[in-house]
């Protein structure tokens, strides 16, 4: 497919054929529920501290809130927003919207007011469901309480709503995107998307006896809701919600929740390693757990297995896939920083900026699309495109192939290794940078715990390089840097080096580099 021939439609989607049904159900989310209400309807489908709810009472809880969600206006193809901390709450409403084929949309609760208000008119919401304590001025808002009594009181009224067939190819949930520079955009997808992730993994790793699988960030970010509760569901196994919390507090809430299946976010498996008050013990019910949405470094691996006694998994992913397209496979070889092979539904591609493929060890685009052959032929697909942005979606989308936007390489064996960001290269006098290749050299020293590299305008070169650090030590600067001339080329030796208490990062735990620059401005 040729740019040329790419088409949207009025929200600025893509206009394509339907991909193929994945090679097991269900093929809809509607039809999340239905194997674990008649396989094992008394056991614990989703958890969250007191809240224990069975597959059966999960089933006509979801059932109540479409009533009470139709009581409020909710209709097909409406975008109902949102933020609310964690709980299982988020989750009732997202099965619920999307029994009736609305638009389900997170807002972290950690965003302003001015950020939410911007969603909110962005994807142009029917209905906004928070805790916050302000009213939107673009549509109707609906205040909850976030505890078992007071969210029963709201839908126990309510009447049942039968499931109805929805089209699992039109738009379900929207993703916004991290927004690590300028406003973010709202990655739309379909329910046929939102299943492969779960789908797949049962045969990748098949669920265990008593499998419990812990969701430790927001779940009002939809890949977290994707890989976390639908991830779950979708293997008919528990879900357990966590509360985001510091090490000492998730260590303990996992050890008494027996979590044995978990998804972390390197900035949380560097503190679980990190703090002292955390045992190997407090996360012994722990045998798999996967660290992704940003780069984790060899040297945070190598100190997770030493620590807790059994390898984390490393995957890459992103929102418009949506959630991860790579996992680390512990029976391949050993690729230092490598982020794993494709999983099973697509390949991998590495592109040079006229669409052509670069040749195995070549560094390029990172390019996704679905495999071509096997039970999952032509079943994958990405995002319908970025609500109300037409160029941005034709420009993600062209070729039949989710462009990435960040810079990999893939070894023989298919291995990928991300080595960062298009956005983030920086050009020095000329010279290509990527921030990954820097900050590998930092961390590699005991005296860093954090970094992250930048590039500011320059009048002469274009950019400079500049680098910000978390430590707990006393630092030289100079001695510092000059330890970085012994490991880089001297155009990428940091022309300053700034030390913070901590690293700004956005709901996804990747650090936010528009508000890094502005301390270096």
């Amino acid at each position: 497919m040729t740019r040329e021939t790419l088409q949207t439609d009025t929200n600025g989607l893509l206009i394509r054929k339907n991909p193929l049904p994945a090679p097991k159900g269900p093929w809809n989310t509607t039809d999340i529920l239905d194997y674990g209400v008649s396989a094992h309807p008394e056991r614990t489908a989703l958890k969250h501290q007191r809240v224990v709810l069975s597959w059966r009472e999960l089933e006509s809880r979801v059932s109540l809130v479409t009533g009470w969600l139709l009581s409020h206006g909710a209709f097909t193809g409406c975008r109902i927003v949102v933020q609310l901390s964690n709980s299982t709450i988020p989750v009732e409403i997202f099965l619920a919207s999307q029994r009736l084929g609305s638009i389900w949309v997170g807002a972290n609760p950690n965003l302003s007011q001015d950020e939410t208000e911007w969603i909110l008119q962005d994807c142009d919401a029917t209905l906004f469901i928070t805790e916050q304590d302000y009213a939107s001025k673009n549509c109707k808002t609906i205040f909850i309480e976030t505890n078992e009594k007071s969210w029963v009181n709201l839908f126990g009224s309510c009447n049942k709503v039968p499931k109805k067939e929805v089209d699992p190819h039109s738009p379900a949930a929207i993703a916004y995107t991290s927004g690590t520079s300028g406003r973010p955009k709202g990655a739309v997808h379909s329910q046929h998307n939102l299943l492969w992730p779960g789908i797949s993994s049962r045969a990748l790793y098949p669920p265990t006896d008593n499998e419990k699988i812990g969701t430790a960030l927001s779940l009002t970010v939809l890949n977290i809701l994707v890989i976390g509760p639908l991830f779950s569901l979708l293997r008919g196994t528990t879900s357990v919600i966590l509360n985001p919390s510091n090490a000492a507090k998730m260590a303990e809430q996992l050890r008494d929740a027996e979590v044995n299946d978990l998804l972390l976010v390197p900035t949380q498996a560097y503190d679980l390693v990190h703090t002292p008050s955390v045992k190997p013990e407090d996360l012994s019910s722990l045998h798999r757990v996967v660290i992704g949405a940003s780069h984790t470094p060899q040297e945070l691996r190598d100190e997770w297995e030493k620590k807790f006694g059994f390898p984390c998994t490393v995957g890459y992913g992103l929102s418009e896939a949506p959630s991860g397209v790579t996992r680390l496979r512990h029976d391949r070889e050993h690729v230092p920083n490598g982020a794993g092979h494709a999983l099973e539904p697509m390949e991998i591609g590495i592109f040079d900026e006229d669409g052509k493929e670069i040749p195995t060890g070549g560094v390029g685009e990172i390019c996704v699309f679905p495999r071509k052959e096997g039970p999952w032929r032509e079943a994958w697909s990405p995002m319908l495109g970025y609500w109300g942005k037409s160029n941005q979606t034709i420009n993600a989308l062209k070729g039949n192939m989710l462009h990435t936007g960040d810079i990999g390489s893939k070894n023989e064996d298919g291995h990928l290794t991300v080595i960062g960001r298009l956005s983030d290269l920086i050009v020095r006098g000329g010279a290509n940078i990527y921030p990954a290749e820097v900050e590998r050299v930092f961390l590699s020293f005991s005296s860093v715990d954090q970094v992250a590299v930048i590039g500011i305008p320059d009048k002469r070169l274009g950019e400079r390089v500049c680098v910000a650090l978390v430590t707990q030590k006393d630092l030289d600067i100079s001695e510092l840097s000059e330890q970085a001339e012994k490991h880089l080329a001297h155009y990428k030796v940091p022309e300053e080096i700034r030390i913070v208490p901590s690293l700004p990062r956005n709901a996804m735990g990747k650090v936010d580099r528009e508000k890094l620059r502005q301390l270096f401005h």
